[in-house]
């Protein structure tokens, strides 16, 4: 006995050792809404990027993407039966002109050993590689498209090459036509409206322009052949096999269309389920169930890829998929979290996790998740303001269930506020914008029985707005005009974060004190404290506590409560791990240990960059469930814990 204590003693001591006086719990780490695990530093490794904006796809099969953002440096993918370019192509010494080491861009091209990016500095930069070989791509040289400052407001949108020829769209509908072997411009000419290009065989170019697909020279002159019946074309190729043209359509059919342009225009082919999400139980993801169109294309055998991702900025992330001639599924990738922060269905006990913008199916027992529902319609609601930016599209993610009603609520990347959707009827997996409550502040939470809170209201005040049920239309009511008020408890010079658990009428308040100021912006604060009887009255503070800080002197970004436990979560690393978790036991505010990102996951993560970056659950059998974001691969960190197993 004295011996195995002996032998405990001393790895607990190793383990301290390494986590100075942070204690390292026993857990496993997964990660959610990204295919591929594992992925190494420094742009090495396997992950989908966080979103695409247009492909081109190689006789070989190989898909090509550009992409304007990608958190993790991979804003140009090669993708090949499933796999992704481990090798991030990179421009000549790495300069950071624009994000993915050079090759930030909304145009990317490619015939037979060489890529194209035309990057968002302005410069046009081109790669030698060995098709199918997705990491054999090496930067040869480059000019300049644009002048750089001019390129910020016009970048190039498109770009298609065939054999000696060079075309490429900018923004302002100027086409520049070069010459591959060097780059040169030989013409320009200008089309305004036109938002795609693609060189055909004989050399002549297809423009999508208002909303129609229009035929041209290569010297700015108007051919015959148009077509002005599709709903929304979105993204033009050829395809490898039999010549056609390719045309994405983005409207409400949500189609691949393939048209024979020998001889005039003739539709030949429709792909995909009419209405895409809309098909069938809406919202419900399928293989044929196409949506956020961004381009298609085929190889020489006739299989078929196509890259989905609502815009115009992240949306619903990006998934590629591709098919065999006959349709058949071949094989998908995927990546859907980028600055979201996903939450567990409470009445799933844990088997369903709900983004911004989708719902996950999580069959823990195997460590496996799915995407099975996008809940964004942006025919049906153009207007959702998830099709946008911060708190918009880049949010938290929280599911209440309301009187038998499932409702979605989100807050931003800077908080200031909460919004509301409200679900279409059953079936149906889509849900709508509602309202928005707020408009300033960090400190917001909703709490499990739908009421909003504001933790730092003016003049030291803390609103609470109850939740009253729903309208005879559905919507969600509450009291925004005379928000229950009370003060800031004695002590606190600014709350951070916010969080209310109704069933024990317990408040937690996390913020700065007049002798522990703010060391930045953004963070939950220097202290936590935990009061009782809040909303009953007589509030008594049970315990304050000091926040733990990172290698840089940073408190916490984001917290949460579930069951007996608190958890904060790290901005930056700390002592070299990255995206620390920290555990308070809820009664005490002791600190019981920590975790971070596991062999599982390569270790990785990078900073949490949203308020509310960190959720947690706890399951009928104990086991809590731990969410963090982590947009710099483009997936959520899943945490699963048993307590006394530390």
């Amino acid at each position: 006995m004295g011996q195995r204590a002996t032998l405990f003693s001393l790895l607990f001591l190793l383990i301290s050792m390494w986590a100075g006086s942070y204690p390292l719990l026993e857990y496993k780490t997964l990660w959610i809404g990204n295919t591929f695990e594992g992925a190494g530093p420094n742009g090495e490794g396997q992950w989908v990027q966080n979103m695409v904006d247009e492909i081109e796809v190689t006789p070989e099969g190989v898909v090509i993407t550009a992409s304007p953002w990608d958190e993790a440096g991979r804003c140009t993918g090669l993708y090949k039966d499933g796999r992704v370019n481990t090798r991030c192509l990179r421009q000549l010494g790495h300069e950071e002109k624009a994000w993915g080491w050079g090759t930030a861009s909304l145009a990317v091209a490619t015939w037979r050993e060489w890529i194209l990016i035309a990057n968002l500095a302005g410069e046009l930069l081109r790669f030698r590689w060995n098709p199918p070989d997705i990491n054999s791509a090496a930067y040869v040289d480059q000019t300049t498209y644009l002048e750089e400052e001019k390129a910020k407001g016009n970048p190039a949108i498109a770009m298609s090459i065939r054999e000696d020829v060079v075309v490429l769209l900018l923004k302002s509908g100027d086409v520049q036509v070069r010459t591959l072997d060097d780059l040169t411009l030989r013409n320009s000419f200008r089309l305004p409206g036109a938002t795609d290009v693609v060189v055909d065989p004989r050399k002549t170019l297809w423009f999508i322009v208002d909303n129609k697909v229009l035929h041209y020279s290569l010297q700015g002159e108007k051919l015959e052949g148009e077509i002005s019946d599709v709903g929304k074309p979105s993204a033009l190729a050829i395809d490898n096999q039999k010549g056609l043209l390719i045309v994405c359509d983005d409207g409400p059919d949500q189609q691949v269309l393939f048209y024979d342009i020998q001889e005039g225009v003739k539709l030949m082919k429709r792909f995909g389920e009419r209405e895409g999400l809309r098909a069938g139980t809406p919202g419900l993801v399928a293989p044929h169930k196409l949506y956020g169109l961004r381009g298609a294309g085929t190889d020489v055998e006739g299989n078929i890829y196509i890259a989905l991702c609502i815009g115009p900025q992240q949306g619903a992330g990006t998934t590629i998929r591709s098919f065999d001639p006959q349709g058949n599924p071949r094989w998908q990738v995927e990546s859907h979290a980028f600055l979201d922060c996903y939450s567990v269905d409470p009445k799933s006990d844990g088997r369903e996790v709900y983004g911004v913008d989708e719902i996950f199916s999580l069959d823990i027992e195997k460590e496996k998740w799915r995407a099975k529902a996008i809940t964004l319609d942006p025919i049906r609601y153009p207007q959702d303001p998830r099709l946008g930016d911060r708190g918009g599209g880049f949010c938290t993610a929280i599911i209440r269930h309301l009187q038998g009603r499932r409702v979605l609520f989100t807050i931003g990347q800077y908080a200031s506020g909460v919004s509301i959707f409200l679900f279409e009827p059953p079936p149906s997996e889509i849900a709508y914008f509602v309202k928005r409550i707020g408009k300033e502040g960090w400190a917001w939470d909703v709490d499990d029985r739908g009421n909003i809170w504001w933790g730092d209201a003016p003049e030291r005040r803390i609103y609470r707005y109850p939740f009253l049920g729903f309208a005879p239309d559905g919507t969600p009511l509450y009291k925004e005009d005379q928000p229950d008020v009370f003060f800031w408890p004695a002590g606190f010079e600014e709350i951070g974060r916010i969080r209310y658990v109704p069933e024990t009428d317990t408040l937690y308040i996390s913020g700065y004190t007049k002798d522990k100021p703010a060391k930045s912006w953004g963070l939950i604060g220097s202290v936590m404290a935990r009061y009782d009887n809040w909303v009953a009255g007589k509030a008594k503070k049970r315990w304050e506590i000091d926040m733990p800080t990172d290698d840089e002197g940073l408190h916490p970004k984001s917290f949460d409560v579930a069951g007996d436990y608190v958890f904060t979560v790290q901005c930056k690393p700390t002592q070299g791990k990255p995206a620390m978790v920290s555990v308070f036991q809820a009664d005490t505010g002791k600190l019981l240990g920590v975790m971070v990102p596991g062999e599982e996951v390569g270790g990785n993560s990078g900073w949490v960059d949203i308020t509310h970056g960190i959720r947690a659950f706890k399951r009928k059998n104990g086991e809590y469930l731990i969410i963090v974001e982590e947009d710099w691969r483009g997936k959520n960190l899943l945490y699963r814990w048993r307590p006394g197993r530390e």
